[in-house]
């Protein structure tokens, strides 16, 4: 019996779009669009024997279709349709605009690589630098964001590229058409390749927040007991239902079905997740090993290569059973996981691609043959390419071909292989935690965390009482106050206020938090409170270059790291 694989690519973008401007704070999501979401299916195309399941998040698909329809406008697409740019816009470019990666990307091109070189000069008197210059770098940013198939196989960015300089705004309005061109292939193909068999997708809570947060603050103590939490308790399970709800109801307006795989935003689980999942007809959900650890209170060691001593406790599925609901769940394997996303890329892509088939292969020997057994590889399918050779092209061909033609192993979609072998060992707990050191410290716990929890709670209490002493409130504007609350649980918001994540955008963030708090306000007539306009987060001078994207689960984020890594 081969030992069998679920890949399981997880996208994920927080909401960008300022309920009061209507404008993008950041340009993250179609960065990530035209450089890996479609990227990521085409290559899978052409490995038809990979079978593997795509885990969407519903936010980063309703951006994807503001985007095509004309409705989302972001910086570093406003930036290239102006005449001109104030003294403060050009300090915005010269600050926002190299954040790529400069080996592997931006050093690449050397027009790039020019503009960076003078950019200390830059700052130091951009009224000196001609208009030349900050159209030069507004379309080299957007360019270098590009999938570098594109700008090598399609005539037109292919010519961008080769004149380097001194463009346009026609060059960059004829960028923006080929950049929604991209777009527009994206959900497309992601229909065609799961209609085909070969891919599954997956969902997660709408607007990615942490859930057993959400179900109760008081939960992050179960795994970090004396953990300081804000001075007001948030425990709003109807919340998290709701996040569910909407996921689900809006993944089967966009791809003709409900979808049977939820990933729980950061891996974040807890028992009392369970019964609510099964209520909405999940079949199974997914998390981390440090959660399996913890609910069967086992070590999962390893020996100095990495393998476990006790393989067969990790690579199977089990159900959990709570309150006489149960749900199919996977525990991912984070020594594999890890590898593909912050080892490898330092690696030759075939020696990556051969060093991890070889892993699986080890797996294998150390199993029992007769009996099926599943390792399941989660990551950030968005995050860790820029820091790989072709935007990870020689790792992930490699990689595929090998499993293609490697008889020992299978690469399975998860709905398949439950379908086959369902989970033969019931939990009836669930350790509380994510997929970060097995705990939620990366969303509350500190300072400037707690304090967003609690304005998360009295922004939300507010309305609430609005909502009762107006009980004939017309659904258009409880659903545009209600739809700020849920925006405002997202995960990212928080992230952001820890103090291991660092970066020059953080304030961004900051004010994005804020803003979806005050359009609650907006929405139901009500002066927003002045409280609202001082950030949260307490000013911090940063020398290191601004990342360029998302990152989870890293320990620490720092502005060179790429899960679940920082992507925008």
């Amino acid at each position: 019996m081969p030992l069998y694989v679920a890949f399981i690519w997880h996208m994920h973008q927080p909401y960008y779009r300022d309920p009061v401007s209507g404008k993008y704070l950041l340009p993250w999501l179609r960065f990530h669009a035209v450089k890996d979401y479609l990227h990521m299916a085409e290559v899978l195309s052409q490995y038809p024997r990979i079978k593997a399941t795509v885990n969407l998040v519903p936010s980063l698909l309703y951006q994807l279709l503001e985007y095509l329809s004309g409705e989302a406008v972001d910086p570093a697409m406003e930036m290239g349709l102006k005449e001109g740019w104030s003294q403060e816009e050009r300090e915005y470019i010269l600050t926002h605009f190299f954040s790529v990666n400069h080996e592997r990307i931006l050093n690449r091109f050397p027009p790039y690589r020019l503009l960076l070189e003078l950019s200390s000069y830059a700052r130091q008197a951009p009224h000196l630098f001609s208009d030349s210059y900050f159209m030069d770098l507004i379309t080299w940013f957007n360019l270098a964001w590009t999938d570098p198939n594109k700008l090598e196989g399609d005539p037109f960015l292919r010519s961008l590229v080769e004149k380097g300089n001194n463009f346009s705004r026609e060059d960059f309005a004829g960028l923006m058409e080929k950049h929604r061109e991209i777009m527009a292939g994206i959900i497309p193909l992601y229909r065609e390749l799961e209609a085909k068999g070969q891919l599954e997708l997956s969902t997660s809570p709408f607007y990615h927040p942490i859930l057993p947060l959400l179900i109760n603050t008081e939960n992050a103590r179960r795994a970090s007991p004396g953990l300081l939490l804000p001075s007001v308790t948030f425990s709003h399970p109807e919340d998290a239902e709701e996040q569910v709800r909407r996921a689900i109801g809006f993944h089967r307006s966009l791809f003709g079905h409900e979808p049977v795989g939820l990933w729980p935003s950061e891996g974040a689980v807890c028992p009392e997740l369970v019964p609510i999942l099964a209520r909405k007809g999940i079949i199974w959900f997914a998390t981390d090993e440090a959660i399996l650890a913890r609910t069967l209170n086992a070590s999962l060691d390893r020996d100095q290569e990495g393998h476990l001593l006790n393989p067969e406790v990790l690579y199977r599925p089990y159900r959990v059973q709570i309150e006489g609901k149960s749900v199919a769940v996977l525990f991912r394997d984070r020594f594999l996981s890890d590898r593909i996303g912050f080892v490898y890329q330092h690696m030759d892509g075939y020696e990556a691609a051969r060093d991890l088939v070889g892993r699986l292969l080890a797996i294998r020997d150390r199993l029992p043959p007769d009996k099926p057994h599943l390792v399941t590889i989660i990551l950030d399918g968005e995050n860790c390419w820029e820091h790989y050779e072709h935007n990870g092209d020689v790792f992930l061909h490699n990689l595929y071909r090998m499993l293609s033609e490697e008889p020992e192993i299978e690469c399975v979609r998860v709905r398949d292989f439950l379908e086959k072998f369902p989970p033969e060992e019931t939990l009836t707990d669930l350790a509380t935690g994510s997929w970060i050191n097995g705990n939620l410290e990366t969303w509350i716990g500190e300072e400037a965390q707690n304090r967003a929890w609690e304005a998360l709670a009295t922004v939300r209490e507010d309305l609430v009482n609005w909502q009762k002493n107006y009980p004939l409130a017309d659904i258009e504007t409880l659903e545009k106050a209600w739809e700020c609350i849920y925006r405002a649980e997202g995960s990212d918001w928080f992230w952001w206020y820890y103090s291991r994540n660092v970066s020059e955008q953080e304030q961004i963030f900051d004010q994005a938090f804020r803003e979806h708090l005050a359009g609650v306000y907006t929405a139901i007539g009500l002066p927003v409170p002045e409280w609202l306009s001082y950030p949260i987060m307490k000013p911090i001078a940063v020398v290191e270059r601004a990342p360029s994207h998302f990152i989870s689960p890293r320990l620490e984020a720092s502005p060179q790291a790429s899960s679940e890594s920082v992507s925008y």
